[in-house]
């Protein structure tokens, strides 16, 4: 089983000027008014998405590793070059998902159905994730099941991290991480039954309901194997201002944009400190910490035929 920690394998983000798949753009479902998704896990609300909007195991890949022991003992792990890994469905299964948008509510919607052969959804000491420490390194982020949601709503290509030294200058890293490209990581199942919303960043005021939501339904219990249904909006930013909304400036959402969007799926099976594998929509390791390294989607019109009814 391989053990990952994000901040130990991922290579320092080195911006390059392609989307990945690289000549591949993907399709965002546009509800109309009347047919907004609940956030209540139920998938009823997207039975009439056509098939091409969703997006199953097929459509990830994962990081292939191998390992060595050192005079010392140590057991050291190097990342497999240009090597990509498949979903094994008897260990994680993206059955599918999918993203909407609304032109009304300038949200973006997401669903996915999710089978884990081991799910992990407690800790001892969750409101650490809170923490000035938690925010700046993500520490106790990892060893939970969760979906990692990256939009680049103006396809602007901008960082997510890394924008200066957060030792030396964390007000600067503070002010500038996820505000330009959000990074969220979204904790499926809620940990502790009620901590979902973790955004790689300081405005933790995103996690309002009139920025963002999420319903799930699943009959799984910590450490149990089973299939979860997970839904959730997200409201876009071109700068999201850790202070606040009122300094903060929402993307408006248009018809027939291409936004940059990504996920990647953290798998945790052995521990509660770190995830076993990093599944990615894009292909691509460093699609959670720059906008370079995300997915074209285009927001698509209201498909014709489909909402003639109440």
């Amino acid at each position: 089983m391989r053990l990952i920690t994000l901040f130990s394998v991922f290579m320092l983000c080195s911006p390059t000027f392609a989307h990945f798949p690289q000549n591949t753009t993907f399709k965002v479902f546009q509800f109309p008014d009347s047919h907004v998704p609940q956030m209540d896990g139920d998938d009823a609300d997207w039975s009439m998405v056509p098939d091409e909007y969703f997006y199953d195991s097929s459509h990830h890949r994962g990081m292939i590793f191998e390992y060595s022991i050192d005079s010392t003992g140590t057991k050291n792990r190097v990342l497999v070059p240009d090597t990509l890994a498949v979903p094994d469905p008897t260990d994680f299964d993206i059955r599918r998902t999918a993203v909407g948008w609304n032109k009304t509510s300038n949200r973006l919607y997401f669903i996915t159905e999710v089978y884990d052969d081991v799910w992990r959804f407690k800790k001892d000491v969750v409101d650490s994730l809170d923490t000035y420490h938690s925010r700046m390194t993500g520490a106790f982020v990892h060893g939970s099941d969760i979906w990692e949601i990256v939009i680049d709503a103006d396809h602007g290509g901008e960082k997510v991290v890394n924008f200066a030294d957060w030792q030396e200058a964390p007000e600067v890293e503070f002010r500038h991480r996820s505000a330009y490209a959000q990074n969220y990581h979204l904790y499926m199942p809620p940990l502790n039954g009620y901590y979902w919303h973790w955004l790689w960043g300081k405005a933790m005021w995103t996690k309002e309901e009139r920025y963002s939501a999420m319903g799930w339904q699943g009959d799984v219990e910590h450490l149990s194997s089973g299939t979860v249904t997970y839904e959730t909006y997200l409201t876009p930013f071109d700068d999201l201002h850790p202070e606040g909304p009122h300094l903060s400036r929402k993307h408006r959402l248009t018809e027939g944009a291409v936004i940059g969007l990504s996920w990647a799926y953290l798998d945790a099976d052995e521990s509660d400190k770190v995830f076993d594998d990093f599944w990615m929509h894009s292909h691509h390791p460093k699609m959670y910490c720059s906008a370079e390294y995300l997915s074209d989607f285009e927001l698509m019109p209201i498909e014709e035929g489909l909402f003639e009814g109440p």
